[in-house]
């Protein structure tokens, strides 16, 4: 039996709510709230990026029998920060794990962390007595008044992978894949070029195709927005009712999107929200990455399946939020974009006392973090 052992998630502080992003664009909030059901969204501080929130994450759930047992690190993410070196390099620096574990980035829109976990189940198959490290970290960022703006976010989840799991066996499914031009990042642009309702259109033909056709109490998606749980519902041959659904997309409608982490934000949602007794419950797994690449599968939980969480941490993700007027939101993106360009950066002055992980510089584009506590 291989699965997921643990699953950790990073989510920033710093929050800017959907009523203060719609006043600024003269838009009535409830096309926000209601229309797409977001009602915050994360936004990435100025001294962390993908290599510190997936830190963040992985911290949340590793003990150092875990680092020592760790023999691959694979780390999915759209917003990569070399086109040569890995961030899974830096990442296994920063955590102190072993000079002989393998590193790789992986990039397939959002499907890339399923894409990596079902690797990972591969290695551990043939490794037995090995773990693997999955980490997904992503930054959507659309720009200033862009379409796509109101269906920004960032954060992370890390996922150790073995043999015997805590948290759940995970059971392969369906796939398909098709080259389509719903959403995709050309080199020469900072954000990426978006249709809207190609990328639904898409992604419901996929689901479609791939769905078992169980009935399940809970199925979790991937949700580039909140109440895109409710366009992948209404193609189920077993739709959820409005209730279970709530539960689905609870926790993405405080985060926002945050790419290859949005299935397994979703997981965790339904983890720490369902009201039911999930011990020996099947959940259903809908993965969608654009360009196109769909994937269904299955994760049946462990009775004791509340040892691979770190619940103290997945609560914080609610707690002591720092919610940003628009000018703090727009200053806070304009450093972004000015820090994901630059060649030299100090970023010693930014730490909060919340951080464990900061990136505290850069020199020649080479990036330099820190374990603070």
């Amino acid at each position: 039996m291989i699965g997921i052992d643990k699953l950790g998630c990073y989510v920033p502080k710093t929050v800017l709510p959907l009523t203060t992003l719609a006043h600024a664009r003269g838009v009535d909030p409830d096309k926000y709230t209601q229309g797409i059901g977001q009602k915050e969204m994360a936004m990435v501080s100025h001294n962390e990026d993908v290599v510190t929130m997936a830190c963040e994450a992985a911290h949340t759930i590793l003990s150092d029998e875990d680092k020592a047992l760790i023999d691959m690190v694979l780390f999915a993410t759209e917003t990569g920060l070399d086109y040569s070196k890995a961030a899974s390099i830096y990442a296994l620096d920063v955590l102190g794990l072993p000079a002989s574990t393998r590193a790789i980035e992986l990039k397939q829109a959002c499907y890339a962390s399923t894409g990596a976990m079902f690797l990972a189940m591969d290695y551990v198959r043939s490794h037995p007595t090995k773990k693997v490290l999955v980490l997904s970290s992503d930054i959507a960022w659309y720009g200033f008044e862009s379409a796509g703006e109101v269906t920004q976010g960032a954060g992370a989840i890390a996922m150790l992978i073995s043999m015997n799991p805590r948290l759940g066996a995970i059971k392969e499914g369906k796939k398909t894949v098709r080259n389509e031009k719903d959403f995709y990042r050309p080199l020469y642009s900072k954000v990426p070029v978006v249709d809207g309702k190609l990328s639904i259109e898409c992604y419901q033909d996929m689901l479609k195709e791939v769905q078992d056709h169980h009935p399940r109490l809970y199925t979790c998606f991937h949700l580039p927005f909140a109440n895109m749980a409710k366009k992948a519902n209404q193609v189920m041959t077993h739709p959820m009712d409005e209730q279970h659904l709530s539960v689905v997309k609870e926790l993405g409608s405080r985060v926002g999107n945050i790419y290859n982490g949005s299935l397994y934000l979703s997981l965790l949602s339904v983890l720490m929200h369902a009201k039911e007794d999930l011990r020996g419950e099947t959940i259903g797994m809908f993965a969608y990455g654009s360009g196109a690449m769909a994937e269904f599968f299955t994760i049946t939980l462990k009775e004791d399946y509340k040892s691979g969480l770190n619940m103290e941490s997945l609560k914080a993700i609610d707690q002591d939020r720092i919610e940003l007027s628009m000018h703090e939101y727009e200053s806070l993106m304009n450093h972004y974009e000015n820090k994901e360009y630059s060649a030299s950066l100090d970023l010693s002055t930014y730490v909060k006392p919340y951080q464990t992980f900061v990136l505290d510089r850069a020199t020649s584009g080479h990036r330099t973090y820190k374990k603070l506590k």
